[in-house]
C-alpha cells in the first residue's frame, strides 16, 4: 500500500494514506471563484506523480522537468515486498532515483541511487515477480498502468487498454500474464505479425515496387526462365558447332560485290530485252512497208496522169526505196549486236552467280573470330540473365512457401490458444466470478457483466463489458469492474501492488447511485482482500453516505484540496 507522497515544493500538500478506500477530496470553499476550476487542484497530477515516483517515463516535456517542479524532488513511501520503501526523484536528474528502506522504527536505512532502469528491473521482480525480458514480454511499467489509469492517455476508454494507443501485443502480452494466461503464446504471435509485416513488404515490392527484379510470381517465372534457357541452350549449341574462317571478311566482301554485279548485269539484260523487242517490232514494220505509186492511185480514181509527171514520180519512189532498205540494214545490224550483248551478260552473269554460290556456301560453313566472340558475348549476357531468372525464381518460392508456412503458424497458434483457455478455465474462473458479481451489485436491475476471452485468429481477446453499455458512465463502470478484478487477484496471490488508484474522470457520467456503490464496493473489496483503493473526487460529486449507510466522510482524507487561489491545490502554487 502507499502510505504517503510529499515534495520538497514548501507549500506542496503532503499525503498520508491508509488501509482500504482512501478519497481524495477536491473542496470548493466559501472563497471559490467562478474562474477556479477542478482541474486546478491537483487531482489527476497525483496519478502522475504515483507514474514518475514508479518509473515512469520523464521526457524533456514532462511537467516534472519543467519550471517550477524541476527545481525539486517528490517522494512517496510504500510497501514493496513485504518492506516499507521510500522513493525519490527529482526532475534535475530524472535518470535515477534514491530509494531507502524505512524499518518498524522509522529509521531510513540502506539509501541508495539507481537508475530508473534499475528501479523498474527491481519493481519488476518485486510487485509482479517478471524477472524476463526479451522482445515483447510483459513489462512492469504496462502492467502497472492498469492499476493506475491516466485520463491523459485515454486510459478509460475501454477495459483492456491503459493507453488509447496501446499496441495489440502489448495488450494481449500483459493481460495475459496479468489475468494468468500463457504469455508465450501472444509473443508468439507478435513474432508471426512481425514476420507477415516483413513478408507484407516483401510482397508489395515485389509487385513492382523496390524488390520488382528480385522476387516475382514463381508460376511466371518459372515460364519465363524455361524460354530463357531454352535460347542460351541453343545458342550454346551453335557456338560449339561454330567453324572459323579465316578470309571469312575477304569472303564475305567478295559476296557482297558479286551480288551487286548480278543485280548490275540482270538490270541491263532486263532493258536490253526490252530494247531488242521493240527493235524487232520496227524490223518487222520495214520489211512489210511499201508506198503506193502515183499512178495507182491516179487509175484508181480514173484519172490520167500526163508523162511528165510519172517521171518525176519515179525518181520520187527510187528515192523512197533507198531509205527503207537503210533502215532495214541499221535495225538488223542493232538486233545481232543486242542479241550478242544478251548472250554476253546472261553467260557473265551465270559465272558470277556460280561464285558467288561458292562463297556462300563457305560463309554458310563458318564464320569470322569476331562473329563467334560476338556470339560468346551473347552467351555471357544470357547466362546472366538466366541465373537472376533462376534466383528469383527461387525467392519467390522461398517467398510463397513461407507465406504458406504463416498461415499454417497462424492456425497452429489459434488452435494452441484455443486449447490453452480451455485447460485454464479453473483459472480463469475467479476473475469471471468477481467481474460479474461487482456488475451485478452495481446494476441489480440488468443483466449481469460479462467478462470475456476468446480465441480469435489474432491472438486473445479481453472484453468486458455490462449490458447496455454504451454511454460514457456504464463503459467507465465496465473499467471500474475490471479493474477490481485485477487488484483482487493479485492481491489473493499476496502479489501484485497491493494498491489501485482511479481518479476523479473515472466516474464522469455516472450517476449519484452507481458512483456511492462503486464506493462501497471498493471499500468492502479492499477490506476483504487486502488492499488499498485510493480515489480522487470533487466535493460535488461525493455522495454523503454509501448505500449500506457508512458515512462517505470516514474514508476522506484530512488533508483536503481546493481548487480557490494559489495555494489550494496540491502542489500550493499555480503554474
Amino acid at each position: 500500500m502507499i502510505h504517503e507522497v510529499a515534495s520538497s515544493l514548501p507549500q506542496f500538500k503532503t499525503l498520508r494514506f491508509t488501509q482500504g478506500l482512501n478519497i481524495v477530496l477536491a473542496d470548493r470553499t466559501e472563497k471559490s471563484e467562478q474562474t477556479d476550476t477542478r482541474n486546478g487542484s491537483g487531482k489527476s497530477s497525483l496519478v502522475e506523480i504515483f507514474h514518475y515516483l514508479l518509473g515512469g517515463r520523464a521526457d524533456p516535456r514532462s511537467m516534472f522537468r519543467q519550471p517550477p517542479l524541476d527545481a525539486h524532488w517528490f517522494a512517496m513511501t510504500f510497501d514493496l515486498a513485504g518492506q516499507r520503501v521510500r522513493v525519490q526523484r527529482d526532475g534535475a536528474t530524472p535518470g535515477k532515483v534514491t530509494v531507502a528502506s524505512i524499518n518498524d522504527e522509522g529509521v531510513v536505512e540502506n539509501e541508495e541511487t539507481i537508475s530508473n532502469e534499475q528501479w523498474k528491473q527491481r519493481l519488476a521482480a518485486d510487485v509482479f515477480g517478471l524477472t524476463g525480458g526479451g522482445d515483447w514480454a510483459p513489462s512492469f511499467r504496462s502492467c502497472i498502468s492498469y492499476f493506475l489509469r491516466r485520463q491523459s492517455v485515454g486510459a478509460f476508454q475501454t477495459p483492456a487498454k491503459h493507453f488509447s494507443q496501446q499496441m495489440t501485443w502489448d495488450v494481449q502480452v500483459n493481460l495475459s500474464f496479468l489475468l494468468g494466461l500463457d504469455v508465450e503464446l501472444p509473443r508468439a504471435w507478435q513474432r508471426l505479425r512481425e514476420r507477415e509485416r516483413q513478408m507484407d513488404t516483401l510482397r508489395k515490392a515485389a509487385k513492382g515496387g523496390a524488390l520488382g527484379d528480385i522476387v516475382g510470381n514463381s508460376g511466371e517465372l518459372a515460364s519465363e526462365l524455361a524460354g530463357a534457357e531454352d535460347e542460351l541452350n541453343t545458342l550454346t549449341s551453335a557456338v560449339a558447332d561454330f567453324t572459323v574462317i579465316p578470309t571469312y571478311v575477304t569472303v564475305e566482301a567478295e559476296v557482297t560485290r558479286l551480288g551487286q554485279r548480278i543485280r548490275g548485269l540482270n538490270n541491263q539484260i532486263v532493258s536490253d530485252r526490252e530494247y531488242l523487242a521493240q527493235l524487232e517490232s520496227s524490223f518487222d514494220e520495214v520489211q512489210t512497208a511499201r508506198s503506193a505509186g502515183l499512178v495507182e492511185l491516179y487509175a484508181a480514181a480514173e484519172v490520167q496522169l500526163p508523162a511528165v509527171a510519172l517521171a518525176a514520180y519515179d525518181d520520187v519512189q527510187t528515192f523512197h526505196d533507198s531509205i527503207i532498205a537503210n533502215r532495214r540494214q541499221y535495225l538488223a545490224a542493232e538486233i545481232r549486236r543486242i542479241n550478242g550483248d544478251l548472250t554476253t551478260n546472261t553467260a557473265e552473269r551465270d559465272r558470277i552467280a556460280g561464285q558467288r554460290s561458292d562463297g556462300l556456301r563457305l560463309l554458310a560453313s563458318g564464320g569470322a573470330v569476331e562473329t563467334l566472340l560476338e556470339l560468346q558475348r551473347d552467351i555471357a549476357k544470357r547466362q546472366v540473365r538466366v541465373e537472376q531468372l533462376r534466383q528469383r525464381y527461387e525467392n519467390a518460392v522461398a517467398l510463397e512457401s513461407q507465406q504458406g508456412e504463416l498461415r499454417l503458424e497462424r492456425q497452429t497458434l489459434a488452435a494452441n490458444l484455443t486449447r490453452d483457455l480451455a485447460e485454464r478455465q479453473q483459472v480463469l474462473r475467479p476473475a469471471f466470478v468477481i467481474f460479474e458479481r461487482l456488475s451485478q451489485r452495481l446494476y441489480a436491475d440488468q443483466q449481469h457483466g460479462r467478462l470475456v476471452i476468446n480465441a480469435t485468429d489474432n491472438g486473445p481477446e479481453t472484453s468486458a463489458t455490462i449490458p447496455r453499455g454504451r454511454s460514457k458512465g456504464i463503459t467507465n463502470m465496465q473499467v471500474y469492474c475490471f479493474d477490481i478484478t485485477l487488484v483482487t487477484l493479485w492481491s489473493r496471490q499476496q502479489r501484485g501492488p497491493g494498491f489501485l488508484v482511479h481518479d476523479s474522470h473515472l466516474f464522469d457520467g455516472v450517476d449519484e447511485r452507481q458512483r456511492a456503490s462503486a464506493l462501497q464496493l471498493g471499500a468492502e473489496y479492499a477490506a476483504a482482500e487486502g488492499f488499498q483503493y485510493v480515489v480522487t473526487l470533487n466535493s460535488d460529486e461525493i455522495p454523503k453516505e454509501l448505500p449500506d449507510g457508512t458515512l462517505v466522510e470516514d474514508f476522506v482524507l484530512p488533508q483536503r484540496l481546493t481548487d480557490h487561489g494559489e495555494d489550494g491545490g496540491l502542489f500550493g502554487i499555480r503554474f
